[in-house]
């Protein structure tokens, strides 16, 4: 038997090493390298209805039927940036009390159990360069929400036990604002680039917030809220004409007027940079921000500067990353940021935490990297990525109704084109590896750059002075008294 096995096996090893007798193989399943993908078409905006009221109010109608409600936003031309300098925070508390504090007919909580009851809401706030009131309501109930939403806007009463509670909270906040490094270094290294003279660094204090009270919210409030300096944009289920109709009717009693806003303060001189330590001894990571003033979002440049800060630190295939967390095993997270304001000059910024003891490495790499993208063209591989990632993140910002009106709002109130986002969309796919290194070398300034850290020096593995500057220290001593050399300011 088994030489009879031999033998068959002999005569059938040719065929076997032929393979099966099928034509051919199953051939093998596609990569996903392979796909395809049309280019991005032009972003599509919305006609969105615009009317001025005969009380100056701008209004912007969007219509949405896909769901059975109605929101909407009343932008405000005001912001902190606009605080006396000896009451920093005024502006913050104006957008907390405007709501809490109720209206004259209302309390807060009054307001807040009718909007409950009918799944509504209605929310204020101010921040650095602009004020809000918006409103949220089922079509069914839009009428009574908007009734609510113009007391809020036009007749808030500022209740001092709201006040007195709204300023408890900021003090809280006051006495937690070292608690996390990560705030710390964003805040002094935000400061310190825009100057802490300056509006745009003033920081709350006790002091500031004390001089505060009712009297004050009345005076900012009314200084800003008026028809004129209101744009009101309404997105939902409703129907343009019967709206324009409901709200001109609505608003026909509010006729109050100021003049015009100024401008909002210029950003001063930049700084020439340096190397700064807040000493913070319970941590076990060195976290950190190093980078300059940027600029803002309508120089002819930005496609091209948002593209490079990709490339540098916008994601896990960034060189930042790959360097300084995949190699060099330093961080968990780092990245890079050229972040434009619409109306000053933003923040360049590379941030992130390290362990301690490679804190001075670590800023090295980094110096390394921002160097050679300023030397050295991108490779094309490079390029295509960030330009897909760039161009890519467009479309999230208006795949929705409700972001389409916010963008338009935010644009017109800025005093951007209405084909802002169509410009930049074809300046960021007409963005060459030329570009990304010319304007890397034009607007990044190593020399000029400020360093902030916040860690224990002790467990640095080099001294931080070594990086070649002198270090100054950031008290992070909260004031307890009246700033030095704070006076009272006027409002513009």
């Amino acid at each position: 038997m088994k030489h009879r096995s031999a033998l068959l096996l002999l005569a059938l090893t040719p065929l076997l090493a032929q393979g099966p007798a099928s034509p051919s193989r199953p051939a093998p399943p596609p990569s996903y390298k392979d796909l395809k993908y049309p280019p991005l078409g032009s972003i599509q905006i919305p006609d969105v209805a615009r009317f001025t009221l005969p009380n100056g109010m701008k209004l912007y109608l969007l219509e949405d039927h896909e769901l059975p409600v109605v929101n909407g936003t009343a932008l405000v031309r005001t912001g902190n940036l606009f605080d006396p300098g000896d009451r920093v925070g005024l502006a913050g508390l104006t957008g907390t009390v405007m709501r809490s504090g109720g209206t004259r007919s209302k309390t807060g909580e009054q307001l807040d159990e009718q909007l409950e009851n009918i799944a509504a809401s209605v929310e204020s706030g101010i921040g650095e360069s602009s004020g809000s009131v918006s409103f949220s309501a089922l079509k069914e109930n839009t009428a009574e929400v908007l009734a609510i939403f113009k007391d809020i806007l036009t007749g808030p009463e500022f209740r001092q036990d709201k006040l007195d509670l709204a300023k408890s909270q900021v003090r809280s906040g006051i006495s937690r604002r070292n608690d996390n490094a990560e705030s710390i270094v964003e805040r002094e290294f935000t400061d310190i680039v825009y100057g802490k003279d300056t509006p745009y660094g003033w920081p709350e204090e006790y002091a500031t917030i004390d001089r505060i009270n009712r009297g004050d919210l009345r005076s900012f409030y009314q200084r800003y809220f008026f028809p004129a300096n209101v744009m009101l944009g309404i997105r939902g289920d409703f129907d343009t004409a019967a709206m324009k109709a409901a709200i001109e009717k609505l608003f026909s009693d509010w006729t109050g007027a100021q003049p015009p806003v100024p401008e909002f303060p210029k950003v001063g001189p930049a700084p020439n940079g340096g190397t700064y330590l807040a000493v913070k001894k319970d941590v076990t990571q060195t976290f950190f921000a190093i980078g300059q003033r940027g600029g803002q979002l309508n120089d002819k440049d930005y496609p091209a500067l948002a593209i490079m800060a990709d490339i540098l630190g916008g994601g896990f295939q960034s060189r930042l990353l790959q360097r300084v967390r995949t190699q060099m095993g330093n961080a968990y997270h780092i990245g890079a940021e050229w972040d434009a304001r619409y109306d000053h000059p933003g923040l360049f910024e590379i941030s992130g935490g390290t362990k301690s003891v490679s804190t001075v490495e670590t800023i090295k790499a980094i110096r390394e990297e921002v160097d050679r993208i300023r030397t050295t063209e991108v490779t094309e591989a490079e390029l295509r990525t960030a330009k897909d990632t760039v161009l890519n993140s467009l479309v999230f910002a208006f795949d929705t109704k409700a972001k389409t009106l916010g963008r338009i709002l935010t644009y017109e109130y800025y005093g951007y084109p209405k084909d802002f986002l169509q410009q930049y969309q074809k300046g960021l796919a007409a963005v060459t590896r030329a570009d990304v290194l010319r304007v890397a070398r034009e607007h990044i300034d190593p020399a000029r750059f400020t360093l902030v850290t916040v860690g224990n020096p002790q467990d640095f593995g080099q001294p931080l002075d070594t990086l070649g500057s002198p270090v100054t220290s950031i008290d992070l001593t909260i004031a307890s008294g009246n700033p030095a050399g704070m006076e009272r300011g006027k409002q513009p």
